[in-house]
This record gives structure tokens, C-alpha cells and sequence, in this order.
């Protein structure tokens, strides 16, 4: 493996470190520092036949109102792990596995929501550093209600 690969794959896991941490300071206008403009997020397997965010946009108003001020849920903690990633120049492919944890708000108060599952993405070098192009959210566990993330 090369300087450049290792260096790559670093900078790439720490895509993924700053979207945890965006999404747990619930400033999710910043994704910009995570996903293209033009993302695709396929999140038919976690929500069910044709949930497709088709751009950043969308992606950023879903977290909104599904993780908001809004929102039922409260505070949040994401954590990654288990990285695969191929880099192949300026572009790569990454699975990542992710553990999630939602506590509930308002009627949903005191109630925990986890989750556990993995990112399958494509990501491209961008001139401010590398982006998620493509994501399949999938989800392999879940503890608690889900109501605590599914908006007001």
C-alpha cells in the first residue's frame, strides 16, 4: 500500500468521523462538508420500497425534520467503525459500520432508540477534500421505538 493510498483512506475515515459529529451537533447544514451537491442516498432497505434522497438538499431537510429542534428526538451519539475502503484514484468505495444511539423527546421523553447498521458508499475527490457521491443506508439492528426519529 502506498503513502498516498494510506493518506487517502485517512482522510476518508475522517469524513465519516465529521458526519458523526455534525449529525450529534445537529448542524446539519454543514453536510456540505460530507456529501456532493448532487448525493444520492438510497434508504430503501432501512424505510422502505423507493426512499431515495436524490441530493444533499433533501438529505439535509430529512435530517431536519427528523432529528431537529422539531423533531422528537433529543440528543444523539453516532460512532464508526469497521472500515473497507478501495481507493482507486479519485474515486473510492467505502462499507462502513455505524452504531447510533437517539434519545427521545416530548412524548418520546427518556426513551432510547439504537441503532446498528452499515454506509456502502461511493465517495470522489473534490477540490475541498473527498465527498460521499453515493450512500446505501442499510440498518442490521434496532433497540427501542423508532418513533423517536421519525420526525414531530
Amino acid at each position: 500500500m502506498s503513502l498516498t493510498e494510506l493518506i487517502d483512506k485517512d482522510a476518508i475515515q475522517h469524513v465519516y468521523i465529521r458526519y458523526c459529529e455534525i449529525v450529534d451537533a445537529k448542524d446539519f447544514d454543514r453536510m456540505d462538508e460530507v456529501f456532493q451537491e448532487d448525493c444520492v442516498g438510497d434508504y430503501t432497505q432501512a424505510l422502505g420500497p423507493g426512499v431515495i434522497s436524490p441530493n444533499r438538499a433533501s438529505l439535509i431537510a430529512s435530517m431536519h425534520a427528523n432529528l431537529g429542534p422539531d423533531s422528537s428526538c433529543g440528543a444523539t451519539h453516532h460512532n464508526v467503525l469497521n472500515f473497507r475502503i478501495a481507493v482507486d484514484g479519485d474515486r473510492a468505495a467505502a462499507k462502513v459500520h455505524y452504531y447510533a444511539v437517539h434519545r427521545g423527546r416530548g412524548r418520546w421523553d427518556g426513551a432510547l432508540y439504537s441503532m446498528w447498521g452499515q454506509y456502502a458508499d461511493d465517495l470522489v475527490r473534490t477540490p475541498a477534500g473527498w465527498r460521499v457521491a453515493r450512500r446505501v443506508y442499510t440498518v442490521a439492528l434496532t433497540e427501542g421505538p423508532s418513533e423517536v426519529v421519525a420526525g414531530p
